[in-house]
């Protein structure tokens, strides 16, 4: 499992992807057993603080970063 802090404020957003190369059946099962964790650490004068833990075949990105990503037929391509 992967984890990732952030801080996002209101409009911005987090985009979820899936390695277009992943095993999914063993993503699915990943995913039925662990789930995708979000919890909100912080509020502070319009920002909130955030902690994602997902399976490490979900990447987890900033959304003004997806255009910055390679991308294959519009499927963002992973690390």
């Amino acid at each position: 499992m992967g984890n990732l802090c952030l801080t996002r404020r209101a409009g911005e957003q987090i985009r979820l992807t899936i390695d277009p190369a992943v095993d999914t059946d063993k993503l699915l099962r990943l995913l039925l057993r662990d789930g995708i964790t979000v919890q909100m650490l912080e509020v502070d004068h319009g920002k909130v603080r955030l902690a994602i833990e997902a399976p490490n075949q979900v990447k987890i990105l900033r959304a003004e970063l997806v255009n910055d990503w390679p991308t294959v037929g519009g499927v963002i391509l992973a690390d």
